[in-house]
């Protein structure tokens, strides 16, 4: 079973581990910096303005991490950095996470959309958001980076598919 649960700065070295790769680095942080360290995950809460972190659980353990930026200049809000721990990959817990983060906003914030920002060489991430209901928007998409948007759905508001 699934839990959602905040990130707690003591999960920065897990998360840590979680990046396999320099292409993985790129991909959650838009960095070159392999190993990522703990500290850089801990940056990502205490230095930037990211305004809530998670930590997705599968039957107790931690299998994804993902944050929430509210922007309040271009007034709208992006989900950032989702990470999924390597062994864990391509069996859908990407957009299980995606999906707790969409229903975690619809209950705190105001906005009736989310965005997420996907690397054009990113496939599986676009994949993921696919599967979590987001589209991609080529209003904003350029050369190095797709966005994606997903309409929000307030909690008991029945909708035809």
């Amino acid at each position: 079973m699934f839990q959602l649960r905040p990130f707690n700065l003591e999960d920065s070295p897990i998360v840590a581990d979680w990046v396999s790769s320099p292409d993985d680095a790129y991909a959650v942080d838009s960095t070159s910096f392999y190993p990522l360290s703990a500290d850089t995950v801990q940056g990502w809460r205490v230095e930037s303005a990211s305004d809530y972190a998670f930590i997705l659980c599968l039957d107790g353990d931690m299998v994804a991490y993902g944050d929430i930026i509210e922007d309040e200049a271009d007034k709208d809000i992006e989900i950032q950095r989702i990470l999924v721990k390597p062994d864990m990959r391509d069996q859908g817990i990407g957009s299980a996470l995606l999906s707790r983060l969409c229903a975690f906003i619809v209950e705190s914030y105001p906005y009736t959309e989310v965005w997420m920002r996907v690397g054009r060489e990113n496939v599986s991430a676009a994949s993921c958001g696919r599967a979590a209901g987001f589209v991609e928007d080529d209003t904003h998409s350029g050369p190095k980076y797709i966005w994606m948007k997903r309409t929000l759905v307030p909690t008991g508001i029945e909708t035809e598919d």
